[in-house]
């Protein structure tokens, strides 16, 4: 019965943070803490079931990719674990600081100043309706030439060329694309000189798990 109540907390929470902005999402945990570690309890157990997990995978990249003197937005962190795991300086950011490592805030509306970091990251981390404000923030807080780095799940990615306009519009290049994982795609990008143009209309599928 407690995994069945888990379960169903999770299903729910989950599909308020997808289809939702994310200014609802902080008010909801602000109102309702407890909502926040039964939605990231949920969410371990369904990437336990993953055979890999893109944090590790970022992780790795980092340690064998960028300077140990590298600065790092962790945009969505949920408890950190990128911060623990590689040498770089990580800020990490999530709807609620759910230990000393991680900043409270709207990802919207990120506490850094402006060109502030080498990299930023969203891993499965692009869930409010108005995801698009969170890549404009990342644009924002990124140095000339910063990486952007992204993992999604798979299944929402459901217009491609749309998002590769998006990104492209929002004053990103892509550098990288990694499908060969069976549950998500990862993404390298770097800004760009280029002036940020109109943004196209594209969703991103929510993540809407079916009750077992």
């Amino acid at each position: 019965m407690a995994a069945q109540l888990a379960g169903a907390s999770f299903r729910y929470i989950n599909e308020t943070l997808y289809t939702r902005p994310s200014e609802e999402a902080v008010e909801l945990f602000r109102d309702e803490p407890r909502l926040y570690e039964a939605y990231h309890e949920g969410f371990r157990l369904q990437a336990a079931r993953w055979p890999q997990r893109p944090v590790q995978l970022i992780a790795e990249w980092l340690k064998a990719t960028q300077p140990r003197t590298s600065v790092v937005a962790d945009l969505g962190c949920g408890d950190a674990e990128l911060a623990t795991s590689v040498p770089q300086r990580v800020h990490s950011f999530d709807l609620v600081a759910s230990n000393e490592r991680v900043t409270a805030c709207d990802i919207a509306h990120v506490p850094l100043g402006a060109q502030t970091v080498h990299v930023a990251v969203f891993c499965l981390a692009l869930m409010g309706s108005n995801f698009v404000d969170f890549l404009g923030e990342a644009h924002r807080l990124l140095k000339p030439h910063g990486i952007l780095k992204i993992a999604e799940v798979s299944s929402r990615i459901t217009d491609a060329e749309g998002w590769d306009r998006l990104l492209h519009a929002l004053g990103f290049d892509e550098v990288a694309r990694d499908s060969s994982n069976t549950h998500f795609v990862l993404f390298d990008y770097v800004k760009s000189d280029r002036p940020s143009a109109s943004l196209p209309a594209v969703a991103l599928k929510p993540c809407v798990y079916k009750k077992r």
